[in-house]
This record gives structure tokens, sequence and C-alpha cells, in this order.
């Protein structure tokens, strides 16, 4: 235990009540908004590809369209990898500032970018370059806001607060498919797929600049405050991680976890919309509904999950949820498949919402405990940027070309269960006092 006291950074249990719930909501709205324009173009992926890549056949656009969401990930890493030391150096706030800006900047381009029909092969290209300031955006924020919950939060209180890092990532998610559906049964599909999509865009730009103005409100964290003091009065020497794992193993714990995180998000929720309308036959709006209503019940279960793992501990909840991505997708595919229907749509999502939430209510705390704050905010975003990118930025088309080579609507499956088994491996090896132990400096 007094090697756990040496190493820690004063717990910011002094910190007022008010000024804790006014960082945690303005922090939580900043990253609603941003995830909004970063996952919303998967639910407008049909109607993207209708207007970027015509010529080709339905199942070739999909594929066209979600290469360029895919690009945003690739992207991802970059940003991580740039944006990351700076989260450490300068401060988890001015990362913060800068992501949303790039964010809404790049949500801009797409929505105003021309259609093949007005400029040829030039849209697509300014839709590429919106979703790679997307991306970069997207590799800097998610490790700062993370980080940033974790850090303001109490001792035995980081699940809890960090599943709001998460709250924030499928609120966004939630409010992009509820634009989505309240615009397409307002507008009609027609007017949807020729000019109706952009609007999401759009409005995602102008709300993401009130964020950031917003965001300028709050305080760095006490933590790398302390930490900074620190770092002026000592030689900045590592001190032993006792039972922590270094920053090597901490890294590949990270992109394990990170792994099925990922694939929950972009798989299970972004592209099942797309999914259900392409392979299901089921109307788009129908399948939007059924999303809308994973995603609100995802959303209530992650401070659930977050609290949790404030009791119980992170490894727990990591490998509930792992075990339960590797056994039931075959199942509530196969369900899907079977009846195409509004209700096997619903199921799943409903199912799928619990082990989602024990993933993602737990993680941020997760792989932010795994780490000093000397490196905490550049391997955070890079090891989750790294796994966002391979298994979820690509989770979409591995999905979609897996359906093309079998012929089967159930093969997603496999590919979500085969990532669960990768997280499943990683959870097994993540250290059990994560919850109880203070951050390292």
């Amino acid at each position: 235990m007094a090697v756990a006291k040496e190493i820690s950074v004063a717990d910011p249990t002094h910190v007022d009540p008010s000024t804790l719930k006014r960082v945690t909501v303005l922090a939580t709205l900043g990253n609603v908004l941003e995830w909004y324009d970063f996952t919303v173009y998967g639910f407008l992926a049909v109607h993207i590809g209708a207007t970027f890549f015509p010529e080709q056949d339905g199942v070739t656009s999909i594929l066209a369209a979600f290469a360029v969401f895919a690009v945003g990930f690739i992207a991802r890493p970059l940003g991580a990898f740039v944006l990351g030391p700076f989260i450490d150096r300068k401060g988890r706030k001015s990362v913060m500032l800068l992501s949303m800006l790039l964010m809404a900047s790049g949500s801009l381009l797409i929505g105003l970018a021309p259609g093949y029909a007005v400029a040829g092969s030039l849209g697509a290209v300014i839709i590429v370059i919106g979703r790679l300031a997307q991306g970069f955006s997207a590799g800097g924020e998610f490790g700062s806001s993370a980080v940033f919950l974790i850090e303001w939060a109490h001792r035995g209180r980081r699940g809890f607060f960090g599943s709001f890092h998460q709250v924030a990532t499928y609120g966004g998610l939630l409010l992009g498919v509820l634009v989505t559906a309240g615009l397409t049964g307002a507008l009609g599909s027609t007017a949807m797929r020729d000019w109706g999509w952009r609007v999401p865009f759009i409005l995602g730009a102008l709300l993401a600049v009130v964020a950031l103005f917003l965001r300028r409100r709050i305080e760095e964290t006490p933590v790398f405050t302390a930490s900074r003091g620190q770092a002026s009065t000592q030689s900045g020497a590592e001190i032993d991680h006792g039972t922590h794992p270094r920053p090597s193993v901490g890294f590949l714990l990270t992109v394990g976890v990170v792994a099925l995180w990922g694939v929950t998000a972009m798989v299970a929720l972004t592209y099942m919309p797309s999914y259900a309308s392409e392979f299901l036959d089921i109307e788009l709006q129908t399948s939007l509904v059924a999303t809308l209503i994973g995603a609100m019940v995802t959303v209530v279960l992650l401070p659930v999950a977050g609290h949790l793992s404030d009791k119980l501990g992170r490894k727990a909840l990591i490998v509930f949820s792992a075990v339960g991505y590797v056994v039931l997708p075959y199942p509530l595919f196969q369900l899907m498949v079977d009846n195409r229907s509004f209700g096997s749509l619903v199921i799943a999502q409903l199912v799928f919402a619990v082990f989602t939430a024990a993933i993602a209510g737990t993680g941020s705390a997760t792989i932010t405990e795994l780490f000093s704050a000397k490196h905490r905010g550049s391997l955070v975003s890079m090891g989750s940027a790294t796994a966002v990118t391979v298994f979820g930025g690509f989770g979409a088309i591995v999905c979609t070309w897996l359906i093309d080579v079998t012929d089967s609507a159930v093969s997603p499956a496999f590919y979500i269960s085969g990532v669960a088994l990768i997280t499943l491996v990683a959870g097994l090896f993540l250290p059990r006092n994560l919850a109880s132990d203070d951050l390292r400096r």
C-alpha cells in the first residue's frame, strides 16, 4: 500500500460537487455533439453512396460509401499520434477544444460537397477530406476527453464518471439516429436521398461551434495540474509500477479491450440500419427506429455498468461483455435473417445493448487507469485509435464483404465473435485492482 500511495496523485475529493457536476456536464455535452458529427455518416451511407457513387450497383455503392467512412478511422491513429503527446504536454482541455474545431470543419465539408451529378468525382474527394478531418479530430478527442473525465473523478467513482464519456459517445449515436429518422419521416425517402441527408452534417457543424465556446469555460483537471507541478521538481524518472502493467503492456491491453468496444459501436449500432435495409429488405426508417431503441437502452445502462465496475472491478465487466459477444452474435443474426422484421431487430439490439454497456461503461476508466499521468493522454489515444481503426473502422466493410463472399447475411456474426475473443484474452490479463488504486502520476 505504501507504493501505491507514493506513486499516486492527490485524489480530487476536495473538488466542490457543483464544480464536478458542471465540468462533467459541459465535457459530456461537447462529446455528444462531436461523436454525433463523426458517426452520423454511417446512418446516411445509403444516400451518400447514391449521391457520390451513383453508377455502382447497390452493394458496391454502399461499399464505396463505407470505404469513405473508413477513411475517418484511417486518419484517427494519425490524429492520436500527433495530438496524443500534446494531451500530456499542453493539457487535456486544449486538445479537446482543437479536436472539436476540426470535427466541425469536417462535417461542414461533407454537408456542402457537390454530388457526382454536379461535379463528378470532385464531390467524393471533398467528402474524403472531410472524413480525414473528422478522423484526425477523433484521434485526439477520445483520449483527451476520457482522461479528462477520469482525472476529475473521485477514487471509487471513476467508473461511474468515466461512463459519461460513453454516454456522450452513444448519446451522439442516439442523436444521429433521432435526427436521421426524424428527417426521413418529415421529408420522405426521395427528398432525403436528393438533399435531406446534408442537413444532419450542417446542423452538426453549427452545434459543434456552440459546444466549442461552452468547453472554453471548463478548467484543466487537478490531476494534470498536480502532475505538472511534480514534473518541475523531480527528475522525471519512472517510479516502480507496482501491480500496474508497464506502458507497453498497457498499450496492448488497451488495444485488446477497445477492439470489441469499437466493434459494438461501429457494427452493432452504426452499421445495423444499412445492413437491415440492404440485406434484410427492411425499410431504412424501420431499422433506424430499432437502432434508436437499442441506443437509448445502452445510454441508460452505461452509468449502471460504470457503477458496477467501481464495486466489482473493471475486469469482471470486461470479461462479461466479451463472453456475451462470443456466444450471442450468431443466434441473434440468425434470428434477424429468419424473421426479417422490426421485432427481431429490436430483440437483437436490446440483447446487444446489455453487453455493449458492460464494456463501454467500464472501458474509459479501465484504459485510463492502466497508465501514469506522464503517458496517459498519448497512450490512451494511440491504443484506442489503433483498435477502433483496425476492428471498428473496417468492420462495416468486412461485414459487407463477408456477406458478398459467403452469400449469407448471418456472416457478420463471425467477425463480431472473433473480435470478442481478442477482448476476452485482454480482459483476462487485466489487473484486478484498477478500480481501487489511486491514479498514478
